[in-house]
């Protein structure tokens, strides 16, 4: 590449950073407000402002993919479970409930459930939310191209209602019941909680006091980014009341209604991979991780994630929400001893973004059918690791409900589950939704400078 080339491209990407910075307090600074006002002619003003954004990064330099996003195992995926049929009428209990009972599913989070950079194969398409493809919500093409959990489900429910497809934010008509917002941490979902509700009334196509609803809740990578820096304010403690006043609105105002509630992952594993753009977005999204020494690591940081670890999985198992029959939490601890696997020392990239931080598509899958497992898996039983490519769980004839606490401890399903292997794996979707047609994320500005510099330089410098 010519002198003349690199500063050309210099020049381009110095007064693109001028104009971020020029709008960031009028986007960027206020952009969670307005994803949260629920006002028609906001949202049309912000999208605007997310159009603009949205086609300056596509000229930015290191925009073009250079190859296909990483998509989970190259082949078709084989649905390997029995297609069991819905309840003869629907169930009044939600310890009855079938996989094919479910007619709504919805997810409340930050980045890793709006899926930023789920279908990214470069360093600016982090900007972009892939809803469609969110291990826990996605519905793009089908089960066997993209295998999440709403996938999952439209094999047993092919009129499922509320997914999400292709890109935007959480307010864009595609995206959904999934009202996740990047960047959030846990006292901030009660509001989305609050907005769900008001989102599934508004639906039209929705019943919502007869339809049984999935929700999944997934939150607190970056509390534990952040606790470094407010001990109090990221406790474990107020991290859990901060969960539990969410769950309490969907108690007390959703219907019929089966909520996950992910146990965290532990963040540690970010260390595992190398190089300069790994290391750079590390320090950018979760400093209070990859900023300190590991010594410090196991005395203060380790202590605080296993804390909201077990004091969440005890709000969710102590009963406090198991006072209707309509009505129940689960705790999924599948990620609490799951690892990123090694290949030469290092992480395997293949299940991360380009940033090496947040899930790719292979990795959506992959988070996907570990929530599926853990669901038809009983409480007290749950696996508590990802096993990668490995058996698929599936619910029987002779045990058809999905797993609670109360079914768990009645023995209402049977604690013996046949295990399916799984057979052949995906391809690669088509992209016609992904990418330049979504709206723009809502990183904080730092991050999104960090994102836009990193991606720039290797670009023209080939730095990865």
């Amino acid at each position: 590449m010519s002198l003349s080339k690199d500063l050309g491209r210099l020049s381009f990407l110095l007064s693109a950073l001028i104009f971020l910075l020029a709008v960031e307090v009028d986007v960027f600074g206020i952009a969670q407000d307005f994803e949260y006002d629920y006002d028609g002619v906001i949202a049309d003003d912000y999208s605007d402002w997310n159009r603009t954004i949205r086609d300056l990064i596509t000229l930015l330099p290191g925009y073009n993919c250079t190859g296909d996003p990483t998509w989970p195992y190259g082949v078709e995926q084989i649905f390997p479970c029995q297609i069991l049929p819905p309840s003869e009428s629907p169930p009044n209990s939600v310890h009855m409930l079938r996989p094919a009972d479910i007619n709504v599913i919805g997810a409340i989070g930050d980045s890793l459930t709006a899926a930023n950079g789920g279908g990214a194969c470069s360093l600016p398409q982090l900007l972009f939310q892939y809803r469609g493809k969110s291990f826990s919500h996605g519905g793009d093409e089908s089960y066997e191209t993209v295998p999440t959990l709403a996938n999952i489900l439209r094999k047993y429910n092919p009129n499922l209602k509320g997914y999400g497809v292709g890109t935007g934010t959480w307010s864009t008509d595609n995206a959904g019941m999934n009202v996740a917002v990047p960047g959030s941490v846990a006292y901030e979902i009660q509001e989305q909680a609050e907005r769900l509700v008001q989102k599934m009334k508004d639906d039209a196509s929705i019943d919502y006091e007869k339809d049984w609803k999935l929700v999944t809740i997934f939150i607190g990578g970056n509390d534990l980014c952040e606790v470094c820096k407010d001990k109090t304010l990221y406790s474990p403690g107020a991290y859990v009341n901060n969960v539990q006043r969410a769950i309490q609105v969907l108690h007390n105002k959703m219907p019929r209604t089966f909520v996950n509630v992910i146990g965290i992952l532990d963040l540690r594993q970010i260390n595992e991979f190398r190089g300069f753009v790994c290391k750079a977005s590390h320090i950018g999204f979760c400093p209070c991780v990859a900023a300190v020494r590991d010594d410090e690591l196991e005395k203060e940081w380790t202590p605080t994630l296993l804390q909201y670890q077990s004091q969440l999985e005890a709000l969710v198992t102590s009963g406090t929400f198991d006072d209707k029959e309509d009505f129940t939490v689960v705790y999924q601890p599948f990620l609490h001893e799951s690892k990123i696997p090694m290949i030469g020392g290092a992480g395997d990239l293949s299940y991360m973004a380009p940033d090496c931080f947040h899930f790719s598509a292979k990795g959506h899958a992959e988070t996907g059918k570990s929530l599926w497992n853990n669901m038809v898996q009983p409480v007290g039983s749950k696996a508590t690791a990802w096993v990668l490519d490995g058996p698929f769980t599936c619910p029987t004839k002779e045990s058809p409900f999905l797993y609670t606490n109360v079914n768990s401890r009645k023995g209402a399903s049977s604690t013996k589950r046949p295990v399916t292997e799984k057979k052949g794996g995906a391809v690669t979707a088509d992209t016609a939704d992904d990418g330049p047609g979504g709206d723009a994320s809502v990183f904080s500005p730092a991050h999104q400078l960090a994102l836009l510099v990193i991606g720039a330089f290797v670009s023209m410098f080939n730095l990865c």
